[in-house]
């Protein structure tokens, strides 16, 4: 069976890194699988791919500004070549010998999905995260999905929040045919890990300091600067923490001067990538996820993995993900004040209420969230006629 996987780039992110454990999984490594990139081939994950012998091609949307060209002209043409996607993509998969297209992006969805099922190949959509449809392609796609048949047209999300924020009608069908289909990770790697010293070593953080990090992008949606508010509005008097982010992104360089500027560079660090994460989750007390927005992220289910008590917005999916005082903490999404009180009550616990909350976090994802039980789910819609 030939697999035709449509993301946006190559860079760093949470669908880049749940793609290649899914094409890596045990149920899915005896396809044949393609990464079509939409927008650039270029980005961290490139090697990961190329070392793991998946083949990706660039089939963009439209193409980059022309210097050479009257900007009006190179605008009209860019247009027009965005325009033409779907008619470009047709004329592409008549040619290939891919059976099924899984799209993982929502941008020109319409396009890929009319082409696709013109094209006689099965269109698989997955939803990561709620998304901003205009109506009319919101009214289209509803009417695709009532009119043709389930085994040619499947739209899943990877939370019951991305699925029915998308595709609003979803809520009011009772027989409605999206699927949920959550997001899983490797579990392997973290066995035989252990907690290591290396990383406040690194960094030079005291031995008997409460560490706090995140991982993930550094754009708004993750709302790092929340942290940064809140040591500058409050005071943790009796506890020494510090947070440390681990990742890249466009805001990485505002955070680290806004933090010289306030004087909390002692209290909070923008470490960058980081090559091992489950090292990096490992030498941590606390993980935090203060995001605005979100999907179904990686970055909590790894830090439920690792054993780490979570504390995390309500955005999302993450509510669906925690069980607030069960497996993690959940807090009014950009209440600071909320946000302070939740990490106030993880300082205040008990190891054995700590312990209580590991425990349960890990049983959780080893239960329901693992990337096998995602891959299991995603090979009886690829195979179902």
């Amino acid at each position: 069976m030939n697999i035709t996987h449509i993301i946006g780039t190559l860079n760093t992110g949470g669908i880049q890194k749940y793609l290649l454990q899914l094409i890596n999984s045990s149920k899915l490594n005896n396809y044949k699988h393609q990464v079509l990139c939409a927008i650039s081939s270029e980005g961290n994950y490139r090697s990961e791919y190329e070392a793991n012998r998946i083949d990706f091609i660039y089939f963009p949307f439209t193409y980059l500004p022309c210097s050479k060209l009257p900007y009006k002209i190179d605008k009209f043409l860019r247009n027009l070549y965005s325009k033409l996607f779907m008619i470009r993509f047709y004329l592409y998969l008549i040619r290939t010998d891919t059976e099924i297209i899984h799209s993982h992006i929502h941008i020109n969805i319409l396009s890929q999905m009319i082409a696709s099922i013109i094209a006689g190949k099965k269109f698989v959509w997955t939803i990561h995260g709620e998304y901003e449809l205009p109506k009319f392609t919101q009214i289209l796609v509803r009417i695709f999905h009532s009119i043709i048949s389930s085994t040619r047209l499947i739209i899943i999300g990877d939370s019951r929040y991305a699925l029915e924020g998308t595709l609003p009608y979803i809520q009011n069908q009772k027989n409605s045919k999206g699927i949920i289909i959550s997001t899983g990770i490797d579990l392997d790697i973290f066995v035989n890990k252990r907690n290591s010293l290396d990383i406040r070593i690194k960094y030079k953080i005291p031995p008997n300091t409460i560490l706090i990090g995140s991982t993930g992008r550094i754009v708004w949606q993750k709302g790092y600067d929340q942290l940064i508010s809140l040591l500058n509005n409050f005071h943790f008097s009796q506890k020494q923490i510090h947070f440390i982010i681990a990742g890249d992104g466009s805001l990485k360089n505002h955070y680290i001067k806004a933090i010289k500027e306030s004087g909390i560079s002692d209290q909070i660090s923008f470490v960058g990538n980081i090559k091992d994460v489950p090292e990096f989750l490992l030498a941590l007390d606390i993980y935090i996820q203060p995001s605005i927005t979100e999907g179904f992220p990686l970055s909590v289910l790894e830090a439920m993995a690792a054993g780490l008590p979570v504390i995390c917005s309500d955005a999302g999916g993450l509510k669906e993900m925690i069980q607030n005082l069960e497996n993690g903490i959940i807090y009014k999404s950009q209440n600071i004040n909320d946000l302070y009180e939740n990490l106030c009550l993880v300082l205040s616990m008990t190891s054995d209420r700590l312990g209580r909350l590991s425990k349960n976090a890990i049983k959780t994802v080893q239960n329901k969230y693992s990337i096998n039980h995602s891959a299991k789910q995603y090979e009886i819609i690829y195979k179902k006629k």
